[in-house]
């Protein structure tokens, strides 16, 4: 069985370039673009530890400029919220679907009255 090696990783933005350290193993590269940076710090880290590249991996935290941290906390702040009022939403349907299922409407009537599909309104159901 293979070991993988997880390690955590920052990466900032500096110019034109995402800089992106590796501190536990003092490792240090640069990407030109967002994509490529879980791909060069891994490879950074393979090389540097002599291992192979399918045995490393890192989670990588993204280093905001201060006047952006405000902004993207609360971004994430909006984003549970959503996500709270959405299981919300999807708790509701399901309890009028299931009442008016009870009450002889059909899943197609059910979808028409809430605006989905009688498909999705079937897979509430279950």
């Amino acid at each position: 069985m293979t070991t993988v090696r997880t390690l955590e990783v920052t990466a900032y933005k500096e110019g034109k370039w995402w800089m992106v350290s590796i501190p536990e193993i003092d490792g240090l590269t640069q990407c030109k673009t967002i994509e490529k940076i879980q791909e060069q710090a891994a490879d950074l880290a393979a090389v540097i530890l002599d291992m192979p590249a399918d045995q490393v991996a890192v989670n990588v935290a993204y280093t905001l400029p201060e006047d952006a941290k405000a902004a993207s906390e609360s971004w994430h702040q909006a984003q549970g919220q959503l996500t709270a009022a959405k299981a919300d939403v999807d708790a509701r349907l399901a309890d009028l679907a299931r009442t008016l299922k009870g009450q002889g409407y059909t899943l197609k009537d059910i979808g028409a009255l809430t605006g989905y599909t009688f498909q999705r309104i079937a897979q509430i159901l279950k």
